[in-house]
């Protein structure tokens, strides 16, 4: 009888560890950006569970990229100037899909009226990452002869324009609608690339196979439909956005104005990365220019 019920005992340890959930997709994301907030929206709203898909928060791309490239996250939310940098490099990193668009803004002092009016002056930027490039690409294309000034994260950019130690920042929702009560917004990157890929969903591609794989599919698949979910429930994003974000019903609106989610690898946003991966050369930012298949990852083939 004791040899039976020791037998039962190991029975039901077995099916109780068989039952146990397999350890968590971990995503990073930069979290004072908008670029995550149809997955937050869905993880609070339990649409997708917090069990398979983990958080991991960060302050800046460069932080984001590192951890993706040390294995720390599986995948990550992030500008697609890391992902190419990480590619020209031989890092493991690729991009599954394009996802958050067009937010990005030039912002500057009340005295600065429009872009003509910053040049001889300072512009804070974010170096190397997509908002660089595509103020190096504006820049060009208006004529303006302005010195770039380089900062580590957001916060430090923020500080320095309203210490007016820089006449312009370029920056991103919802930072630049939290600013757009005390400074000028001259210019909206989605007016010369509509619907630009910014922030592109990226993975390591050494973390992700086996079981991972099959959870990232996943993943995508309920990412994918919760973008739907999220401009469905418009309400109930606009409130979470405000709580999480410490926005005003203006800024929310403001912000979401000016954000497109949108999945998939289209060729137009490949293209339109490309062309930023030139200028990124030409600045000394990529040593190369990888090729397609060392920037993207198509899960579906």
């Amino acid at each position: 009888m004791r040899k039976l019920s020791s037998v039962l005992l190991l029975v039901l340890l077995l099916l109780s560890a068989c039952s146990k959930p397999g350890p968590s997709l971990r995503i990073g994301i930069i979290k004072p950006s908008i670029d995550h907030l149809p997955l937050s929206y869905a993880l609070e709203t339990k649409r997708m569970s917090a069990e398979k898909y983990s958080l991991v928060p960060f302050t800046s791309g460069w932080e984001v990229q590192e951890a993706l490239i040390a294995g720390r996250v599986d995948a990550a939310i992030l500008p697609f100037t890391y992902v190419w940098n990480a590619a020209a490099k031989g890092y493991p990193v690729k991009t599954i899909s394009f996802f958050e668009r067009e937010t990005d803004a030039v912002v500057a002092l009340q005295n600065i009226k429009s872009a003509s009016d910053l040049n001889g002056k300072k512009v804070g930027l974010l170096k190397a990452s997509s908002l660089d490039v595509l103020w190096r690409d504006y820049a060009a294309a208006e004529n303006i002869s302005a010195e770039p000034v380089y900062f580590r994260s957001p916060n430090e950019a923020v500080a320095a324009l309203q210490k007016a130690e820089v006449s312009a920042v370029v920056l991103y929702v919802p930072i630049v609608n939290k600013l757009a009560d005390d400074f000028n917004i001259i210019h909206w990157f989605g007016d010369s690339y509509a619907a630009h890929p910014c922030c592109d969903l990226a993975v390591n591609t050494r973390q992700v196979n086996g079981d991972k794989a099959k959870q990232l599919a996943l993943f995508v698949q309920e990412l994918d439909a919760n973008v739907t979910n999220m401009f469905t429930d418009a309400n109930g994003a606009k409130a979470y956005a405000k709580s999480s974000y410490g926005l005003s019903d203006a800024q929310v609106q403001g912000a979401l104005k000016h954000s497109v989610f949108r999945m998939g690898l289209e060729q137009s946003g490949r293209k339109f990365q490309r062309r930023m991966a030139e200028i990124s050369l030409e600045a000394g930012y990529l040593d190369k220019i990888p090729t397609d298949s060392e920037v993207y990852w198509d899960i579906n083939d």
